[in-house]
């Protein structure tokens, strides 16, 4: 099966070329911020493993596999060590809470007394029961 494109068709291409961005909301990239330690740390596991995953992939693959390691290696550490980058957690990105006055669990400390003062001498638990 061809692909074959008619002049008509090429011309209506490059005329609405122009225009086709223009359909669309411009895509903003945002990047999330990253420990640049835990970064390095996962590129450096992702290149390990992927230069040991594309070693062994070009040795099985390859009619040499001399050669099939190194090129797999090769394609594989920097493979390995984007994944590595781009899985990298992003830092989390809390917003302050403010703490209340006041006791967040109402009623709980309903059967204190006022005040801020430790509980009576007497009110320890007594002793267990001689056996």
């Amino acid at each position: 099966m061809r692909f074959c494109l008619t002049g008509r068709a090429v011309a209506v291409v490059i005329a609405l070329g122009p225009l086709l961005p223009g359909c669309t909301e411009p895509y903003v990239l945002e990047l999330s911020r990253v420990d640049p330690q835990e970064a390095a740390e996962r590129s450096l596991q992702g290149a390990v493993l992927g230069a040991a995953l594309g070693a062994s992939l070009g040795a099985i693959v390859a009619i040499n596999p001399g050669a099939g390691a190194l090129i797999g290696t090769e394609i594989g550490a920097p493979v390995g060590a984007a994944i590595g980058y781009a899985t990298t957690p992003p830092l989390p990105d809390y917003k302050p809470i403010a703490v209340p006055a006041s006791a967040v669990i109402p009623g709980f400390y309903d059967r204190w007394p006022p005040g801020n003062h430790p509980p009576p001498l007497g009110s320890g638990v007594p002793p267990p029961p001689p056996s």
